[in-house]
């Protein structure tokens, strides 16, 4: 990051204890001004919390909050520059749609005339110009979730934060509000902070994206290095579909290792220059469903090669699977159905050549009880 990049949001050595428990442990990061950076991790990770500290709601145990290099430790939630949309949104039923967005200036004694002329002008920029004077429940619940937005970000926040808004959506209206909400941060330049169990929305909307995991955040990235380029297994394996296996380090050489897996089969994966890997050392590795490349006759000259049977069938288009079978290990795979009229009539019990290279297999060291050290491409 250039050393001239504004910062929005400096976290640093964030910590939350609660009667023993740690929600959120030792998290340092920074957020550029104008940025859409997402809080990726499942349930009970510790993200609502780090964002209902971020807002001013939790107080942290230890380390320091910093919007715009100033300190928000003793700040209370009114006084920050921050504002919050929450997964069911609190408009006001009593109030029409302007005097939802109003409401904000209203505490703050913005002048009539000037709140008239912004709530105007925001609601132009959601795209909801003539609704000003309908009742929330003439509203559809992608115009709700536009109305909520244009209630805090009238306000001209530094930060909106938005705590899983689209998770209470049915899935083809959080399709759209994903590409408008990525839309409307880009319009407005507003620094969004978004957190999200639902990788697809953090993939989709983020320029910049945390994993978090049991309160440490595993990794920072953008969409394309935490997909392609996982630094853990708990990445690897929550980011995107993968195939998983557990083995054993047989051999090394300078470009790959071979492993055996715990069922029996025999991969080649890719080595890491950094790495230090010996024969007999335990190794979980992932292959992305996408990576495998699936024929109907053996001629591939790949690293990984596979024979198997055609177990199940998962239709959905064009992002349609096929579990295979190994018939030797009895291990299941999982591929992407080639998008060919050669596949169009497959069918359960149909023999397959499954392909892929040692650069697409994706191998974890295991120590002890924690999976670590990357050493897949």
């Amino acid at each position: 990051m250039s050393k001239h990049c504004k910062i929005d949001l400096a976290c640093e050595n964030i910590s939350k204890h609660f009667s023993g428990f740690t929600a959120v442990d030792n998290v340092s990061f920074t957020i550029p001004k104008g940025s859409f950076f997402s809080i990726l991790g499942p349930s009970g990770c510790g993200k609502t919390t780090l964002l209902r500290m971020l807002a001013g709601f939790e107080s942290p145990s230890s380390g320091d909050i910093l919007i715009k290099q100033q300190s928000m430790l003793d700040v209370p939630p009114n006084k920050r520059p921050v504002n919050m949309v929450f997964q069911h949104l609190a408009l006001f039923p009593t109030m029409n749609v302007e005097q939802n967005i109003g409401y904000g200036l209203r505490r703050q004694g913005v002048a009539k005339a000037e709140i008239t002329e912004r709530v105007a002008a925001v609601l132009a920029r959601v795209g909801l110009a003539d609704s000003g004077k309908k009742r929330v429940e003439q509203l559809s619940g992608g115009q709700r979730q536009r109305i909520a937005l244009a209630r805090c970000l009238v306000l001209n926040p530094t930060l909106l934060l938005l705590d899983e808004p689209l998770g209470a959506l049915d899935l083809k209206l959080r399709e759209q509000m994903k590409i408008e909400l990525k839309s409307l941060q880009k319009e407005f330049g507003t620094t969004f902070v978004y957190i999200t169990h639902d990788q697809s929305e953090a993939l989709v909307m983020s320029d910049q994206i945390a994993v978090m995991n049991k309160g440490k955040f595993e990794q920072v990235g953008t969409p394309h290095q935490l997909y392609y380029q996982p630094e853990t297994a708990f990445v690897a394996g929550f980011v995107g579909d993968s195939n998983r296996w557990h083995g054993t380090i047989i051999s090394v050489d300078d470009s790959s290792l071979m492993l055996k897996t715990d069922d029996g089969l025999s991969f080649r994966a890719k080595v890491a220059v950094e790495q230090k890997l010996e024969k007999g050392a335990k190794v979980e590795v992932f292959v992305r469903p996408e990576a495998i490349n699936v024929s109907r006759t053996a001629h591939s000259e790949d690293d990984n090669q596979l024979t198997c049977t055609v177990q199940t069938l998962l239709f959905d288009g064009a992002n349609s699977q096929i579990i295979a079978l190994e018939p030797n290990s009895g291990g299941k795979i999982t591929v992407a159905m080639p998008q060919t009229s050669d596949f169009v009539d497959l069918k359960t019990g149909d023999q397959l050549f499954l392909n892929w290279s040692a650069a697409q297999t994706l191998g974890f060291l295991v120590e002890s009880e924690n999976l670590v050290s990357a050493v897949g491409a």
